[in-house]
């Protein structure tokens, strides 16, 4: 007893005590302060919690019943707890409007097959603070983003058990950041990402291991750097891109197999590898004899050499790189028609041997009526339009202005050396010429002057008489 009275007495068991007591009354205070719960009204078959743009965070609570559908709008900071969903019976449809910030836990949204329809899951200018891993899944059938923003996505955020999903969906979304495998291991029939602004780098598996049985459309949509592999489809049907603009694509950016159609026209590729195109393939189910036509128009690529290239090079960050030829599984018949390249054509390229030159490369070669390229600094002037956009050259015309033209000035420049030396040879050959004859008539006879008329017609009378000179 007295040992444990002189422990209460000292000073350092004392502090002890109070920390834990201090401990204590934090979780305390943390359990009686948690999130308050949205207010939510039932009306026949239709549950709906509206927050009434409450500024104060406040979290869904769990539901429960026969519901049909559940609306949750018109809240400023929200948090979906797990299992939010687990105690409600058919329901078929869940829809969230105008939500400035939502947090989705693990299994947030997460029903059953046994208890549920399918689930249509809603998003209307909702802006995501955090979906977590497995936040949206079990058997869903359709999912929408339609405006707002994502800030982030970890793993697994969406999964589906179903065994084809009808839509994913993302229209007018700014995607700040989401994580490798995000969107892993499930099949849609339909895909669609419109008008979406992408501000982060989209890792390698992004989208991984999906299956789109019907069509896969990415239109309008604004990318930075996307790394190898980032979209990864086992199975593509109809695969379209249009109008999208990528700062920048790595090696084999998009990995597909593609059983119907594929098409990509008016996009705009940044820095560009030449295998950035490389693991499109064709599907195993494609059985008609003819090649798979794979559609590559009206695009724009700004072709980076590949990374062993470039090692080698200390000042390739600054010089323009020479345009590289973009591979294609040979499986495909290909289609190019104006193709742009942002670079400045290189004449090295060309095997001047040939009349006319041609280019070494066979891709180049190949395409040569539909390839254009920018044009060079010199010519930067008179190659902008009104508006400023840099315009494009067709190959052809830039062999025959550029490459051709620079032949043409090596063989004036050397004709005009030889016609100089010979105009000098013929110089020296005229002034050796008035040298000789200077030289001659210093070793020529003085010759008499000549008789006066008087002097002529007395030698003629004496000639005409017979007489000799020596008789006069």
């Amino acid at each position: 007893m007295r040992n444990i009275i002189k422990n209460l007495k000292d000073p350092t068991t004392t502090s002890v005590v109070l920390l834990y007591w201090l401990l204590w009354l934090c979780t305390t205070a943390t359990t009686a302060t948690a999130l308050p719960k949205v207010s939510c009204t039932d009306h026949d078959t239709t549950i709906t919690c509206d927050c009434n743009n409450d500024e104060q965070p406040l979290v869904l609570p769990q539901l429960h019943g026969t519901v049909y559908q559940v609306k949750i709008r018109n809240c400023r900071d929200l948090t979906v707890e797990p299992n939010a969903l687990d105690n409600t019976e058919g329901l078929r449809k869940i829809s969230f409007q105008h939500l400035d910030k939502l947090v989705l836990k693990k299994n947030a949204l997460s029903v059953s097959r046994e208890s549920n329809k399918a689930l249509i899951v809603e998003f209307e200018l909702v802006n995501f603070q955090l979906i977590d891993s497995h936040a949206i899944s079990g058997n869903i059938e359709e999912i929408s983003f339609t405006g707002g923003r994502i800030e982030q996505m970890h793993p697994f955020g969406f999964t589906t058990i179903k065994d084809s999903a009808i839509l994913l969906k993302l229209d007018g979304v700014t995607i700040n950041h989401i994580e490798s495998q995000a969107f892993k291991k499930f099949a849609v029939e339909k895909m669609t990402i419109v008008n979406c602004n992408f501000i982060g780098n989209l890792p390698t598996r992004a989208f991984y291991e999906l299956e789109v049985r019907n069509e896969l459309a990415m239109l309008n949509n604004q990318f930075q750097e996307l790394h190898s592999h980032a979209f990864s489809f086992k199975l593509i049907s109809k695969l379209s891109l249009n109008e999208n603009r990528f700062a920048a694509v790595d090696g084999e950016w998009l990995e597909a197999y593609i059983r119907d159609a594929v098409a990509l026209r008016n996009n705009q590729f940044g820095a560009t590898s030449d295998i950035a195109f490389r693991s499109l393939g064709v599907h195993r189910d494609y059985q008609l004899s003819e090649r798979l036509e794979l559609r590559f128009h009206n695009n724009t690529v700004r072709s980076v050499l590949p990374p062993s290239s470039s090692a080698h090079g200390a000042d390739m960050a600054v010089a323009s790189p020479p345009p590289q030829p973009l591979r294609f599984d040979e499986r495909f018949a290909l289609s190019i028609r104006q193709l742009h390249y942002d670079n400045e054509w290189d004449c090295e390229q060309l095997d001047m041997s040939a009349q006319p030159p041609q280019p070494r490369i066979e891709f180049f070669r190949q395409h040569s009526e539909q390839l254009l390229f920018r044009a060079t600094a010199t010519a930067t002037a008179t190659a902008t339009d009104g508006g400023g956009a840099v315009a494009f050259v067709p190959m052809r015309q830039l062999i025959v202005d550029q490459c051709q033209r620079t032949n043409y000035t090596a063989y004036i420049v050397l004709g005009s050396l030889l016609l100089a030396l010979l105009i000098v040879l013929l110089l020296l050959l005229l002034w050796w010429r008035l040298a000789q004859r200077r030289r001659r008539r210093k070793l020529d006879v003085v010759q008499p002057e000549p008789r006066t008329y008087k002097e002529t017609q007395i030698v003629y009378q004496i000639e005409n008489a017979g007489l000799l000179k020596t008789d006069l």
